[in-house]
């Protein structure tokens, strides 16, 4: 198999990882947050949110508008999981792409690290109070970094063909 790499500066090697351990320390201290601070944000994101698309939020029973929000918290943090992890498979990707390796192994590479980062970050809040670890977190996450990696492969394809 033919090995290839998108870029070979020192510089942009550097800057690359550097963003990947950024943005693992960003999921890392967003994972190190109490429950109640976690789901106060959110809560209340998801809050503005329905305020802003429900046309008749205002008016809702409160009943009503507990239960719509608990949706919408749910279906919020879980985007958020898939988009942040979906970021890092990109940077991991990118990251890879600055070495000299076949195709598969870029992938593979940046799979590993993504996922194994998302396994260490839901074992981290086992020690964080009220909240868990979920295997299904580690999944999403995983199904994310994945997409990233595809993205960036995508986009790496092509700069390479052109460049061919």
């Amino acid at each position: 198999m033919q090995k290839v790499s998108l870029y070979r500066s020192p510089w942009l090697r550097a800057t690359t990882i550097a963003a990947c351990v950024l943005l693992a320390a960003f999921i890392f201290s967003m994972s190190a947050e109490p429950a109640t601070v976690s789901g106060d944000r959110s809560t209340g994101i998801a809050e503005q949110i329905l305020s802003a698309v429900v046309s008749d939020w205002e008016q809702m029973e409160l009943h009503a508008q507990n239960e719509m929000l608990s949706s919408a918290d749910h279906i919020l943090r879980k985007i958020t999981h898939f988009c942040i992890y979906t970021a890092l498979g990109a940077l991991l990707c990118l990251a890879s792409l600055g070495f000299e390796a076949t195709r598969r192994v870029h992938v593979l590479r940046s799979l590993l690290i993504g996922a194994l980062y998302a396994a260490s970050d839901e074992w981290h809040q086992a020690f964080v109070p009220g909240r868990g670890p979920a295997v299904t977190d580690v999944l999403l996450d995983s199904a994310g970094v994945l997409c990233g990696i595809a993205v960036m492969v995508l986009i790496a394809e092509s700069i390479l063909q052109k460049s061919a």
